[in-house]
């Protein structure tokens, strides 16, 4: 199974963009990323103190709210991974908005 999502920077009068999500376990918890000619290993989770995600490939771990919670999950990887760009930030927060119809955390 693998589906798309729409991505856009409500800050930019830049066309939005879409990109594609495929799960990688059954476990529904593992996927790959795609979007604006990046790809994310995104692995999402619960622990005892709240939620996390982890992208191995880009070297990021951070804690998230709910994967719906665009504001705070783009704060969040705004604040400790400057070096990302905006696009890359986008296009990961919208993924997991979009997982969130998917995935129970």
């Amino acid at each position: 199974m693998e589906f798309s999502y729409q991505c856009s920077d409500p800050d930019s009068s830049e066309k939005s963009w879409s990109g594609h999500i495929r799960p990688l376990n059954i476990n529904i918890n593992e996927f790959e990323v795609t979007a604006r000619g990046s790809t994310f290993h995104l692995l999402v989770g619960k622990h005892s103190y709240g939620k996390y995600l982890c992208i191995p490939n880009w070297g990021i771990g951070t804690e998230m709210a709910s994967l719906s919670d665009c504001f705070w999950n783009r704060e969040r990887l705004e604040q400790d991974y400057p070096e990302l760009s905006k696009v890359d930030i986008i296009s990961i927060v919208k993924a997991l908005e979009a997982l969130s119809a998917y995935v129970t955390l």
